[in-house]
């Protein structure tokens, strides 16, 4: 099941929500408590299976911007940041999730930037990148997933989604 486009401006594990719906209702995504999550309050993105890993993190690979990766430590939750897709990279043409500049205006100029909430088969959430908040863009469209460089797990487009869930944010 998909959510009629509950798009998403990503931020390291603690993320505000943005709704673009053209519909009237929307499948809600729910909490590890099992709440509704809320456009204007903060959650962790953590791994669905426990001892996999942590949430996910800044990882610094030698230049800016900064890219996403998993957590080593399940107790470490990260901090804001705005994510963005970069370009195809190296020989394998990889396309990793990087830290992204202020969320602005949907359209042509931040299309790399607007992610998505679905449903996996199995019924807990992936994320996406498919945004369509530009009616003439055509984007490479795919899951987000943990892609292994060096002793990393960055995020990046993978066949093998990142299967999440959400953690409100204690003030």
């Amino acid at each position: 099941m998909k959510f009629p486009i509950l798009t998403i401006s990503l931020i390291v594990t603690f993320i505000p929500f943005s709704l673009l719906s053209n519909t009237a209702t929307s499948t809600p995504v729910y909490d590890v408590d099992g709440e509704p999550l809320i456009p204007e309050i903060g959650y962790y993105i953590l791994p669905l299976i426990r001892g996999s890993g942590g949430s996910v993190e800044l990882h610094y690979n030698g230049s800016c911007p900064y890219y996403i990766a998993q957590a080593f430590s399940e107790v470490d939750y990260g901090f804001p940041s705005v994510w963005q897709l970069s370009d195809p990279e190296g020989d394998s043409g990889s396309r990793y999730v990087r830290v992204g500049r202020v969320l602005e205006n949907p359209g042509e100029e931040t299309v790399n930037r607007w992610f998505k909430i679905e449903t996996h088969p199995r019924g807990d959430y992936k994320l996406v990148f498919c945004p369509t908040v530009c009616e003439t863009c055509r984007p490479v469209c795919g899951d987000i997933g943990l892609l292994s460089q060096g002793d990393s797990r960055l995020l990046g487009l993978s066949d093998e989604p990142y299967r999440v869930v959400f953690k409100r944010k204690e003030d």
